[in-house]
């Protein structure tokens, strides 16, 4: 018998694993050959470990129940975990918009030293070990394998959600939670790209800095046209409001500022300050992209010198850069998307220590939950944050 079986070896059930360990015998359990399966292909397998941003920041990054994070990031906090890692001989960097990798640039750094630590703090650790149900009884609870039956006092699911199945995270957590009569949220795609009415011919194209407007909502940052339509940081952060509204309507248009560092009126003073016997495509190009300032030509039809351009002309090219319009038709799929969208509903968890108040002695860490952040390193963060939370209560 087991005092604790974990189901699923990602960030979340590896650090839930490592605490538990220390007052009791653990058995953590994987669907797949190895440990972290899917933290080998974040941030193009140089593993975004974390986000370094203070908790409150932090906060402000997670769409979806941000409060249910308190008391795990007050408990094991970005700069703890930056710390922590630290502390273990695991080197870390940071770089731009507070986004941690380990020095060595490769996610197997971190693979690595979870192997030793699931080793040196004695975990039994079962691979290639497939979790088809759960049993709760008065006494104990049961765990029910491929290969076996394991009775337990508590059990930690962190199965992840459903993006990514190539990785394990298969929805399995949510499979055998509802036969447990644990309420689930509906999933939906989050952090994904979005497919465009019509063909842009921009695929390819980087723009770093742009701010997405859909509706009275709006984000920032860069952004990569498709053969699709668009994706890149900006675009994923927007797109569970897309998809939200797509339930709804069956397009929906977006504007992108091209240039947000220029307000409408410093645009037009370029444009008048600017060689008056030239013609517009060289305007375009010195302050935008080539392919977009020739994309803006031919879409307006307005390609005069400068001297020629009426002030009508001047407002509709400073539209089209500041409010650059796309038409969208749909999202990237849940299995397609960074992170999974809804989960275990989390009105029926107590967020200090992310235990069921329905089913007691099963607790939940990681993306399985109905809490996720934007890419560039916090969901990683919140798996680990509640993985660590989860263990030290336990």
């Amino acid at each position: 018998m087991y005092d604790v079986v974990i189901i699923g070896a990602g960030p979340a059930g590896m650090m839930a694993a490592i605490q538990a360990s220390k007052k009791n015998k653990v058995l953590l359990i994987e669907k797949n050959d190895k440990i972290g399966e899917k933290l080998e292909l974040t941030g193009g397998t140089r593993c975004n470990l974390i986000n370094l941003k203070n908790i409150a920041d932090f906060i402000k990054e997670i769409p979806v129940n941000n409060k249910a994070l308190y008391s795990s990031l007050n408990k094991f906090s970005p700069q703890d975990i930056y710390d922590y890692f630290n502390m273990n001989k695991v080197f870390l960097k940071v770089e731009d918009n507070d986004r941690v990798f380990p020095v060595s640039n490769k996610a197997k750094t971190i693979i690595d030293f979870f192997n030793n630590e699931i080793k040196n703090k004695n975990i039994d650790l079962h691979l290639n070990e497939y979790v088809k149900d759960i049993i709760i009884t008065d006494e104990y609870k049961i765990v029910s394998t491929n290969n076996n039956e394991y009775t337990t006092n508590k059990i930690v699911l962190a199965t992840g959600g459903c993006s990514y199945p190539q990785t394990g995270s298969t929805g399995d957590g949510f499979r055998i939670s509802k036969n447990i009569n644990q309420p689930v949220t509906k999933l939906y795609p989050a952090e994904t790209f979005l497919i465009s009415k019509n063909k842009l011919d921009l695929a390819g194209l980087t723009i770093e800095n742009v701010k997405i407007k859909l509706n009275n909502y709006i984000e920032n940052g860069s952004l990569l046209f498709t053969h699709q339509g668009i994706s890149g940081p900006a675009c994923f952060k927007i797109s569970e409001k897309v998809y939200k509204q797509l339930q709804e309507e069956k397009e929906i248009t977006l504007q992108i500022d091209l240039l947000p560092e220029l307000s409408n009126e410093q645009i037009l003073n370029k444009i008048n300050e600017y060689n008056q016997k030239k013609e517009v495509i060289s305007f375009l190009k010195e302050i935008l992209p080539k392919r977009i300032a020739e994309y803006i030509i031919k879409k307006t039809n307005i390609n005069t010198r400068i001297a020629e351009l009426s002030k009508t002309n001047k407002n509709i090219l400073i539209e089209n850069i500041k409010q650059f319009e796309i038409q969208i038709i749909k999202t990237g799929s849940i299995e397609q998307s960074f992170v999974t969208g809804g989960g275990i509903d989390m009105k029926y968890i107590n967020s200090k220590t992310m235990e069921s108040t329905i089913n007691k002695g099963v607790y939940y860490a990681g993306e399985i939950l109905d809490i996720h952040g934007h890419t560039g390193g916090y969901n990683i963060t919140i798996a680990l944050s509640t993985g660590y939370n989860v263990g030290s209560q336990i």
